[in-house]
């Protein structure tokens, strides 16, 4: 038999003797399990510091671009105030977002900087850069800061048709078609034309005052057979067509030598005044006499127009805002070659226009030149278009210093030197007046060479 004392002196068994190894292995590895938390807990800091930015870069992107699409453009001043406004009254890590306005008006569309500035030299850390959108290519969607957008896109035909000196004085010598397609915005207008006649070297000279189409004896527009022809002058409802009284919608006038002004209005008359402007599809012919055209040989005809690279200056506006470029459009008179013995005995219908083709050229709205003389067929024209340089966009980029996330008892989490950057593109479409966001596979800054 056994001693019960002896018994009672016995080991206790081994898992009554492993009391103190978990509390051990908690000491070893408890620094462990707070590092890789704390580290855990950083890096989600980190990820909604960027969500956070990104949010704010998005609205202050979406509200710069809607207020400068809805401008119609110009001055980026306001729109850029606009955006800083929008990313301050964000948060990211409960600070707020602060971007610089990058406003250098001597740049294309205002830009200073390419990219934000370094966090280390100066705040703010972010901007804003205007510029241009080129969707044409779906694979390869192009924001350009060197091309000033706008929503005037449409095709405007000038032409000088008139044979022997003094021709051009005729009351439809001269003609301006807007021409109506299916890729012109219909709220587009034309608010002035400028015809310089020395803007290429010419010594050419405005004579008299200028007289509208009343289409007699008969329209310009008018195919060989003389069965089919189309009004000189159509959209407009105001015109007074006995100078000196003004002529209404369409005003003329001679700011410097040479240049003959011609500015667009709506019709105001009180009784029955509905139409708004020179509009897409509308179109006027008029008589304008000049001298000394042809560089001074007498050749003051719609050849001598041409020679002289006489220019034509349009200006665009949607809603009475003046749409870019600023400065207008601008293109050359050429004195063409083509002789009325080629035009078609028959008028055609430009499936484009909507309007007759009565020119060898195939131009919807062009006379038949004068004569058959190639070398002196008594026209000259010009095709402008505006293409209004892409859709409108803005680019919000910033680079904020990670804020350290203070866990309390444990104290703050420190990131040294980790960032949060994040960059929003939003675009104004001028067809929808919508904005969007926007992905952007090549970034064209800065300009020059």
């Amino acid at each position: 038999m056994h001693d019960p004392a002896s018994i009672s002196r016995r080991r206790p068994p081994a898992a009554c003797r492993r009391h103190g190894s978990a509390t051990l292995w908690m000491i070893i590895w408890l620094p462990c399990l707070l590092t890789l938390f704390c580290v855990l807990v950083g890096v989600a800091n980190l990820w909604l510091a960027r969500v956070e930015l990104e949010n704010s870069l998005e609205a202050a992107a979406l509200a710069a671009v809607k207020h400068w699409g809805e401008a119609g453009g110009g001055d980026t001043d306001v729109p850029r105030q606009v955006g800083v406004v929008y990313a301050y009254s964000n948060i990211v890590r409960g600070n707020p977002v602060i971007i610089g306005k990058n406003y250098q008006p001597a740049n294309p569309n205002d830009n200073d900087l390419c990219l934000p500035t370094d966090h280390t030299v100066a705040p703010p850390n972010g901007n804003l850069v205007f510029g241009a959108i080129d969707d044409d290519d779906p694979d390869n969607v192009i924001f350009d800061t060197c091309t000033v957008p706008g929503c005037a896109a449409g095709t405007v035909l000038i032409d000088a048709t008139g044979s022997g000196g003094g021709s051009l004085v005729a009351d439809n010598a001269w003609g301006i078609s807007f021409y109506n397609t299916i890729d012109t915005n219909p709220l587009l207008r034309i608010d002035r034309v400028v015809i310089d006649l020395r803007a290429n070297g010419g010594v050419g000279s405005f004579v008299g005052t200028a007289i509208i189409s009343n289409n007699s004896p008969q329209p310009a527009v008018l195919d060989q057979s003389e069965t089919n022809s189309q009004p000189d002058v159509v959209g407009f409802t105001d015109l007074d067509m006995v100078p000196p009284v003004t002529f209404g919608q369409i005003q003329f006038s001679y700011p410097a030598a040479g240049k003959l002004q011609i500015d667009f209005s709506a019709d105001v008359n009180p009784v029955g005044g509905t139409d708004d402007g020179f509009a897409p599809g509308d179109r006027f012919r008029f008589g304008q006499d000049v001298i000394n055209v042809s560089s001074g040989g007498g050749g003051d005809d719609g050849d001598g127009i041409g020679r002289d690279g006489t220019t034509v200056t349009i200006f665009f506006s949607i809603g009475g805002i003046p749409q870019p470029p600023f400065t207008g459009v601008m293109g050359a008179f050429v004195d063409n070659t083509e002789r009325k013995n080629d035009c078609p005995a028959v008028a055609s219908v430009s499936l484009e226009t909507g309007t007759l083709i009565v020119h060898p050229a195939l131009v919807p709205d062009l006379p038949c030149p004068v004569t058959s003389a190639a070398n002196n067929n008594g026209q000259s024209y010009v095709l402008i278009n505006a293409t209004g340089g892409g859709k409108f966009g803005v680019r919000a980029q910033a680079i904020i210093p990670a804020v350290p996330l203070n866990l309390g008892f444990l104290g703050p989490i420190v990131q040294l030197n980790y960032c949060v950057q994040a960059k929003a593109t939003a675009e104004y479409d001028c067809a929808t007046g919508r904005i969007k966001l926007v992905r952007i596979d090549s970034f064209i800054c800065p300009c020059g060479p």
